[in-house]
């Protein structure tokens, strides 16, 4: 009887997370989630959270320092956050994006004049980065120039 008791009386430990490796690590930026997170990195945005620990996922804060493990998902489209490191693999980008420079934007910066400046096409830069909208890039963004 006593060993019965015993036994319903050791504390149950939480399950051990899911282990994934590490890719590297993200810092949030403003208006950046946990989707646009992942399809920059062709992760799945619950892994992420997971990993660290995050419980409420509307809630991320800009600087807050992310691990993205590898955890492939494939995502429905939708805004895509800029990559701040190399995923090993094919990943999302597409397969003739080398990267021969890193631009990152100031106030007042468009796409189509960063593409003169680099003398590359704007339709290019858009394409290695996920740019959906033209019109419409991110001060503080860094982009691949191809």
């Amino acid at each position: 009887m006593i060993g019965l008791l015993f036994v319903f009386t050791i504390p149950v430990s939480a399950a051990p997370q899911e282990s994934w490796g590490i890719l590297g690590t993200h810092v949030v930026r403003w208006g950046e989630t946990l989707f646009c997170i992942g399809r920059a990195y062709g992760v799945d945005p619950w892994a992420i959270a997971s990993q660290n620990g995050i419980y409420y996922t509307n809630y991320i804060y800009p600087g807050t320092i992310l691990q993205i493990p590898n955890a492939p998902a494939t995502l429905p489209a939708g805004p895509t956050c800029t990559r701040q490191f190399t995923v090993p693999g094919p990943g999302p980008w597409p397969v003739g994006c080398t990267c021969r420079y890193y631009h990152t934007i100031t106030t007042g910066q468009t796409l189509s004049g960063i593409s003169l400046y680099y003398g590359v096409n704007m339709w290019s830069i858009a394409e290695c980065n996920n740019i959906y909208n033209l019109n419409y890039i991110r001060t503080a963004d860094t982009l691949c120039i191809p």
